[in-house]
């Protein structure tokens, strides 16, 4: 059988060392008092279905662009200004 391991609590002074580290790091910060919590996901009431398609090469690096991130969103956006006129 594993022998559980021994959880224990940071001492003073490793706490105080703790604190110090995120104090001195430059890419840390406090959160403002009142700050609304952020939300990830897309917003509630929007509804999406799985679909596979399959497209050209060409197409998907043309969306992706200079960016990877979002090339989905641009292709919705595309089709969806397609449909409009």
């Amino acid at each position: 059988m594993a022998k559980i391991p021994l959880i224990r609590d940071n001492t003073p002074e490793e706490e105080a060392a703790i604190k110090k580290a995120i104090a001195e790091d430059s890419d840390t910060w406090e959160i403002p008092e009142g700050a609304k919590p952020l939300r990830r996901g897309r917003p509630a009431g929007q509804k999406k279905a799985k679909v596979t398609v399959r497209l050209d090469l060409d197409l998907i690096e043309a969306l992706k662009g200079s960016d990877p991130k979002g090339w989905q969103t641009r292709l919705n956006s595309a089709a969806w200004a397609g449909l409009k006129r």
